[in-house]
């Protein structure tokens, strides 16, 4: 492999991994192996998993990103205004939940008529305020609106992208998503 940093991940359904212990950026191959022999197995306890955690039984091992900056994106439905909500932080890496407490400000929302869909107008709104150039708001506006698709199309409950990235090289990308759906779809 040709990538001078690889990152091992705990697989397990809940959120909080990277402060449980579950995600190691690991800079040599033998760092690699001693990362999997350490959480494979182990016990994971989250904000999520409650009390008991999660034992991890499967790993992702993936090439390192060259981060320049790290976002949230998330979409949910507000049953309140029967409208879907796409929600954006500059706060990426961090949970929403203490994002949304503490600086409820650094969460913009836009709200999604499903009767007319996702617009550019709605990506280029989350972009500028992610502080997005007018080039990577090109590249970002149909990423948002295939996140939007994704979400209405596999009658999802939740889509959260966190952390969403910005490289080095000045592209978007999804590190790690969590994906609720509707038992009732």
């Amino acid at each position: 492999c040709s990538s001078d940093l690889w990152v091992v991940k705990a697989q397990i359904h809940a959120g909080g991994r990277g402060k449980a212990g579950g995600v190691k950026v690991c800079k040599t191959i033998a760092d690699v192996k001693a990362a999997a022999s350490e959480i494979m197995g182990k016990v994971l306890v989250t904000p999520q998993t409650g009390a008991q955690g999660k034992k991890v039984h499967k790993l992702w091992i993936e090439e390192g990103s060259q981060i320049a900056k790290e976002f949230y994106l998330g979409v949910v439905t507000d049953r309140a205004i029967s409208q879907v909500i796409m929600m954006a932080s500059t706060e990426g890496g961090m949970e929403i939940e203490e994002v949304a407490a503490a600086h409820p400000e650094k969460i913009v929302k836009v709200a999604i008529d499903p009767t007319t869909g996702y617009q550019a107008f709605h990506g280029r709104k989350l972009a500028k305020a992610l502080g997005l150039t007018a080039e990577q708001t090109k590249e970002a506006v149909p990423f948002f609106k295939g996140i939007y698709r994704a979400y209405m199309e596999e009658d999802c409950s939740q889509v959260e992208i966190n952390p969403m990235i910005l490289t080095a090289q000045g592209h978007l990308a999804a590190l790690d998503a969590k994906i609720n759906f509707d038992d009732n779809a």
